[in-house]
């Protein structure tokens, strides 16, 4: 039979008794002698004993036999076969995690203290006569409407959490036709392949001998993002040989839009002609100090306190009086009362004008339809203009135009005005096939290298006052 842990500790040794000293004869009225002097480690011990047996429970002689042995009574074919563990069933036959354990309390003994500070539960909360008051109407069936409409709220959340559209996992395999329409497809094989724009003859020879799908293009490839033509008609005028009339129309195009421009210019000038103007440089530094001096020779004078002035006596207002504030509340419950009788009145007055009421509404209606043409219009004018791609705006090209003297009436002697590809390029920004742009310019900038002229460096190894008398190596 095993000793408790009580008994141990009273257990005593001969050998302490040789080892042990003599102790002093010490006053030990004092505290700090008692401190200091007294040998209290018997009582610790028994106490450290004391609280691990009420920690752990009775001590290992007093418990009974059953609770360390148990008799197995089973055999092997009444053992349930085991099933292979899932991860979740391990981790529930693991239990609480160890981090938690500190939360849990290990000790059999009773608080000391019972009004101890604790987070009540939900049901603990509350008036104590008010929750029983609740549960008897409850009983009775007498149930609030805040909770009744609660718990539809919550059916209903329910219900369309329900049949909500689970969102769709992204797609790594294309293995479908992302263009094609759900019913125009054939199946090859296993696999559906789309018959939107190919025949099936030539979607099924791929397939077959090459072993690779077709995929429908999107509708927006047919989209038409312009109503200019790829190749325009140029003007008549620009002919080798053209008519007197359409070689003048064409220099009146030409002349005015030269005259647009020239008049741009001057209006440019004008406004910032007076911020470009040239100064001196003597009469702007005039300026300059003009300027940063402005107020000093103020600030030197002193100041004159101007006596004798009156000054405006500003009076506190004084609080409203009961008689004042009753006649204001008066005053204004009889301006509520007259606006909302002008209201009424107003109300009743619009049944007689019911003709000028259809009147208006007629118009408007009239004018909505008017802006649904005027922007349907816009639309199908914008479709003949270039659209804003890019930072940069369309710039149209210049006109190309021969003057008088320059036309020979041959193809050989014509001077050449343009460029094919530059036009092709403009035709290109025109009907919104690539963004007007601008050449761009890398400008080098390169360091500067700094390096002292050997005329100006002093000589390594020499004397400074010694440069031409005596030129001895320094040691």
């Amino acid at each position: 039979m095993a000793t408790s842990t009580l008994g141990a500790a009273w257990l005593v040794d001969e050998s302490d008794k040789l080892n042990k000293k003599k102790q002093k004869r010490i006053v030990k009225h004092k505290k700090k002698a008692w401190r200091v002097t007294s040998n209290v480690e018997d009582v610790e011990r028994f106490l450290e004993s004391k609280r691990l047996d009420e920690r752990l429970g009775a001590p290992l002689e007093e418990r009974p036999s059953d609770s360390f042995f148990v008799v197995d009574t089973k055999t092997e074919a009444d053992k349930p076969a085991k099933s292979e563990p899932t991860k979740k069933r391990k981790i529930k036959d693991i239990g609480p995690l160890r981090c938690y354990a500190i939360l849990t309390p290990n000790s059999a003994v009773t608080d000391p203290l019972k009004k101890r500070n604790r987070v009540r539960l939900p049901e603990e909360r509350g008036d104590p006569l008010l929750r029983k008051i609740m549960e008897e109407r409850r009983a009775n069936g007498k149930i609030p409407t805040r909770f009744l409409q609660s718990m539809k709220h919550h059916q209903e959340n329910v219900e369309a959490l329900a049949k909500k559209k689970k969102p769709e996992r992204l797609r790594t395999t294309f293995d479908f036709d992302l263009w094609g329409d759900a019913g125009d497809s054939l199946m090859i094989g296993d696999k559906k392949v789309s018959a939107l724009d190919l025949s099936d003859q030539l979607k099924t020879y791929t397939m077959e001998k090459i072993g690779k799908r077709i995929y429908s293009r999107p509708p927006t490839m047919f989209m038409k993002t312009t109503g200019l033509k790829q190749v325009e008609y140029p003007h008549p005028g620009t002919s080798y040989n053209p008519t007197f009339q359409d070689h003048q129309a064409l220099l009146k195009e030409a002349y005015n839009l030269e005259t647009k421009e020239m008049k741009e210019e001057m209006k440019t000038r004008r406004r910032l002609g007076p911020m470009l103007k040239k100064i001196p440089v003597q009469r702007k530094e005039e300026e300059w100090w003009s300027e940063m001096t402005q107020g000093l020779a103020n600030e030197e004078e002193p100041a004159k306190e101007e006596e004798g002035e009156d000054v405006p006596c500003v009076r506190p207002t004084k609080p409203k009086t009961r008689k004042q504030k009753i006649r204001a509340k008066a005053l204004k419950w009889q301006d509520m009362r007259r606006k909302k009788l002008k209201e009424a009145k107003k109300r009743l007055l619009e049944f007689d004008r019911l003709r000028s009421i259809r009147r208006e509404i007629r118009k408007s209606e009239e004018l909505t339809a008017k802006r649904i043409e005027m922007r349907k219009k816009e639309k199908e004018a914008k479709m003949f203009k270039p659209a804003m791609l890019g930072r940069h705006k369309y710039e149209p090209p210049p006109i190309e135009v021969n003057f008088s003297e320059e036309i020979t009436g041959t193809l050989r002697g014509l001077k050449t005005e343009g460029h094919v590809l530059i036009d092709r390029y403009k035709s290109m920004q025109r009907r919104n096939i690539i963004e007007p742009r601008i050449r761009q310019t890398v400008v080098f900038k390169y360091k500067h290298k700094v390096f002292t002229k050997r005329s100006h460096s002093e000589p390594k190894g020499l004397k400074v006052g010694n440069r031409n008398k005596d030129k001895t190596p320094v040691q």
